[in-house]
């Protein structure tokens, strides 16, 4: 058990139960706080309000907000440590003609306020479940003045998690499903982004997804979502400084094969942030000199238009793209052959189950595309790529391949290249991966084999998946070629005109050559019966031949330029 857990085992996982609403001059505002020892710990966060009433969330009949919250202890509680809080807000609006009991500071048309959740840990997908009803309730009761069930949701949701949470409680919720339905292969490249520490900013209208989709990419790293208390602030690192290298290794247990492997990779240790929603109110800790890298999410365009500023990865959940904006991350985030056969075999498993789950859950769908079987292919790929690294590292020490006397097990070549040399080298660069080596054995690949699960030899379909790759990349060419001949339709009917000018001018010049040479063809007739015939094989002959020849030759020269003409034409428009 960590430091971190050992904490909050005396106490309950709930911190409060807030009300905000949106004041007309003062905006975002904390009107209600109930929680331990009936202390308002809302004003630890100006934050808060922004954060859980998110930008365009007014467009939205309902909608949820995910945020980290920093928690810095008062200089009483010296036994306390700086850490992770995680809040939850459900935002709803009602007309102000609805409301049964209407304050003096109603004053336009529309009331909308939300209900916020703060919590130990990310327990997110059971708090959803009650947050939503009892939000509902309280707007329909349309007496804000009233409320005694946000007091009852406070003491319901202590008595639920009295007893703490597991990870089936933590994992509950996640939308990891639809985050591979939406983004398929690019899945993978997100995944092993994270790793690699940069800035990655999730863009997208619709709050609840694009935070939720960020918590799914995060549960993909096993055990992250159990030790996330260092990623509200690039300043905290009691993780970094709390872990040890275990001294023991159980292969029945999967913790203590976890933590034996290096797990979770710390990947929001110091330096580092995750904050699933952004306010405009917090760029201002992105720019900071301390800020090296962050998972965060945004719903305001204002990001968009200062992209390259603010990321070095944009992923936009509204048309699932991602864009890698630092040119310096495009050969380490290269897809090897190994990981899209491995990535396309999950991507197909969930596509082909979808139609029976359209919500993105796991109630209808067996095994194999539900989200324990994402999760558990994407451990063995993470567990055999940090054993492959490791291997890459022996054989650097001791020469590829090493001497017999090293006794070590069949390993064919270097395993590593199946994952990306550059993206390894890349990943050694980072603060998580300082943080794994300094914690793991130097020889994991004799615990884990160092081999990438879909290794091996080039199949019809990994040649499929290359053409179809090439046509997707010419795909942009093709069409600034087809913009460039509708933007210049007047240069393409000219060169038009000239192209047939000079055929016909070329089917001139063959009419007047065939017509000299059967002039020829008849003086040469009217002289066969002459002595002075020419032999066969004479030069006079050979001319002849040869001129004939060329004759072919000039006759088929415009078919074939008018058939690559044609070919091209079609090819590109």
């Amino acid at each position: 058990m960590s430091d971190n857990e050992s904490s909050t085992s005396d106490e309950s996982l709930i911190v409060g139960v807030c009300v905000v609403g949106f004041h007309h001059t003062r905006g975002p505002e904390v009107e209600y706080w109930i929680g331990e020892n009936d202390v308002d710990q809302s004003t630890r966060w100006p934050n808060l309000p922004f954060q859980s009433l998110p930008d365009g969330s007014h467009s939205h009949e309902e909608d949820y907000s995910y945020f980290t919250l920093i928690y810095e202890p008062e200089p009483k509680d010296a036994d306390q440590k700086e850490t992770t809080y995680f809040g939850i807000s459900c935002n709803r609006q009602i007309r102000a003609t609805e409301l049964v009991v209407k304050s003096a500071d109603v004053t336009r048309s529309t009331v909308q306020k939300s209900v916020v959740v703060v919590a130990r840990k990310p327990i997110f997908g059971p708090i959803r479940e009650k947050l939503a009803v009892v939000t509902r309730a309280y707007f329909l009761q349309a007496n804000f003045e009233d409320r005694t069930i946000i007091k009852n949701l406070y003491d319901n949701l202590v008595q639920l998690f009295h007893n703490g949470v597991g990870e089936t409680d933590l994992y509950n919720g996640m939308t990891l499903r639809e985050l591979v339905h939406r983004f398929s292969w690019k899945t993978l490249v997100l995944f092993k982004a994270l790793i690699l520490e940069p800035r990655i900013l999730f863009f997208g209208s619709n709050t609840e997804l694009l935070c939720s989709s960020q918590f799914s990419l995060v549960s993909l790293i096993p055990g992250l979502i159990e030790h996330l208390q260092d990623c509200a602030s690039p300043t905290m690192d009691t993780y970094e400084r709390t872990v040890s290298k275990p001294t023991s290794l159980r292969s029945s247990d999967r913790a203590s094969l976890l933590a034996f492997m290096g797990l979770p990779l710390q990947v929001f240790g110091k330096g580092g942030m995750f904050n699933p929603y952004t306010p405009l109110q917090q760029l201002e800790t992105l720019t900071r000199d301390d800020t090296r890298f962050y998972l965060i999410g945004s719903t305001n365009s204002l990001l968009l238009s200062q992209k390259k500023k603010f990321a070095d990865i944009l992923v936009n959940v509204d048309d699932n793209t991602v864009e890698i904006l630092n040119p310096d991350l495009e050969a380490p985030l290269h897809l090897t052959t190994c990981d899209k056969r491995w990535i396309d075999e999950i991507s197909k498993a969930v596509k082909e189950t979808w139609a029976d789950d359209m919500n993105g859950n796991n109630n209808s769908v067996m095994f194999v595309g539900s989200e324990d079987y994402i999760r558990w292919q994407f451990e063995d790929y993470i567990m055999a790529l940090l054993s492959s690294v490791k291997y890459d590292g022996f054989l650097q020490k001791y020469g590829n391949p090493p001497p017999p006397e090293a006794l070590l097990p069949a390993i064919e070549g270097n395993p590593a290249v199946d994952f990306n040399l550059d993206f390894i080298f890349c990943w050694k660069n980072t603060n998580n991966y300082k943080i794994f080596q300094a914690n793991t054995d130097e020889e994991l690949f004799d615990v884990v084999e160092p081999r990438h699960s879909y290794s091996g030899g080039l199949s019809l379909e990994d040649v499929q998946r290359k053409v179809a790759q090439q046509m997707q990349n010419l795909a942009p060419a093709r069409e600034a070629i087809a913009k460039t001949f509708v933007s210049g339709g007047q240069r393409v009917s000219t060169a038009f005109g000239s192209f047939w000018g000079e055929i016909e001018s070329m089917r001139e010049k063959e009419r007047q050559r065939r017509e000299t040479q059967k002039k020829e063809q008849k003086e040469k007739a009217a002289a066969a019966a002459s002595p002075s015939e020419d032999v066969p094989g004479s030069p006079a002959s050979g001319s002849s031949g040869t001129s004939s020849i060329s004759s072919k030759r000039s006759q088929r020269m415009p078919h074939k330029l008018i058939s690559f003409y044609f070919i091209f034409l079609k090819f590109f428009l």
